[in-house]
């Protein structure tokens, strides 16, 4: 769980990075555009594995 943190953290920290730099005018719109797909989709996941560990974790409290 922890390595999906750290992924997520990095993740939104480059994109951050790559948005400052776009606002700067260093870098195209279509890169921005393709981090910040791939940030959602990677959020998206995340939080899929992490409703998937507590509904085991559940299971096993029973």
């Amino acid at each position: 769980m922890v390595d999906e943190n750290a992924g997520a953290i990095i993740t939104v920290f480059v994109l951050g990075v790559v948005t400052v730099l776009h606002l700067l005018g260093a870098v195209p719109a279509r890169l921005v555009l393709i981090f910040g797909l791939f940030a959602v989709v990677l959020l998206l996941a995340i939080g899929l594995l992490v409703l998937g560990e507590i509904r085991d974790g559940m299971r096993d409290a029973r």
